[in-house]
């Protein structure tokens, strides 16, 4: 039996959210605004939000072990304080600017992963890129949208290329970071919408973003559907993450992008933060290890 829930919609309309992770010793959710080119902090038992205009695609976020932000921008991958300006580690994508990046995570051991995407959804034009140092390097090619990416307890990798309609399942070595036998894991029916962001929660159990569909779906390790959460009020769902002091808090980012002002009133809750409380506790996101 499958459960079902719903969401609540959170604080204001922004154009197209994504990339929520929460950092615990902070006690805060960063999350960007990729089109209106903003990095989102909101800090839930104080109630407070900061939004900071960094001048370009703020395609994803991750907090790091000295407390500074690693931001994935247009072109490449920066690090710093919101205060200041960001600095540049790797731009594998300045020459390139038909082409951004996009979804991304940091693995169990601390190796950022980040995606990319052509403006256009040009088939073949995406790839997957691991930060070894202080260069982005390739590691998954010929995508279109690289998009969610997770690692379960049990030594696995899952990622999501949109349009295939795929979660995708990987064998994952933690030591080396290669992965291996790549194999479907579930499929999101065309009819309904496309898979976009995702996390995987404390036991295991796989939460996709289903964008166009207005709902969050939970599969069990073995891939059988057993939750969905429905985003009233917001069709475009572009990812999930937990949060609160317990993990036990589903924060969901969604999108107004590109909506018309019909559109806007049928979805009136499109582009805000959500919020569902289903029972099940998250994983510990990893910081990036930023040297400090």
């Amino acid at each position: 039996m499958t459960t079902v829930l719903a969401a609540t919609p959170l604080l204001g309309r922004m154009i197209h959210q994504e990339g929520p992770v929460w950092d615990p010793a902070q006690g805060v959710l960063n999350y960007v605004d990729i089109n209106g080119h903003r990095v989102c902090r909101y800090w839930p038992l104080l109630g407070l939000e900061q939004v900071v205009d960094i001048g370009k695609d703020a395609c994803d976020v991750h907090h790091t072990t000295s407390g500074r932000l690693l931001v994935a921008v247009r072109e490449g991958v920066a690090l710093g304080d919101l205060d200041d300006d960001l600095r540049m580690i790797d731009a594998p994508l300045a020459d390139f600017p038909g082409i951004r990046t996009n979804d991304g995570n940091v693995d169990p051991a601390g190796r950022y992963y980040i995606g990319t995407m052509a403006y256009d959804f040009a088939a073949g034009a995406a790839v997957l890129y691991r930060l070894e140092g202080d260069v982005c390097v390739p590691v998954l090619e010929g995508l279109t949208i690289s998009n969610g990416i997770d690692w379960s307890q049990d030594g696995k990798m899952f990622f999501i290329d949109s349009p295939t309609g795929l979660v995708e399942c990987f064998d994952y070595d933690l030591g080396s970071g290669d992965f291996r036998n790549r194999r479907p894991f579930a499929e999101i029916d065309a009819d309904l919408g496309i898979p976009d962001g995702m996390t995987i929660d404390g036991e295991g159990g796989i939460w996709v973003a289903v964008f166009g569909g207005g709902q969050v779906r939970r599969y069990t390790p073995e891939g059988k559907l057993d939750m969905i959460v429905q985003v009233p009020g917001a069709r475009k769902v572009t990812a999930c993450a937990f949060g609160g002091s317990g993990l036990e808090d589903l924060y969901i980012t969604t999108s107004a992008v590109d909506l018309t002002a019909d559109e806007l009133v049928e979805q009136p809750d499109a582009g805000r933060l959500h919020r569902v409380r289903p029972g099940v506790r998250g994983k510990l996101a990893t910081p990036f290890p930023d040297g400090l």
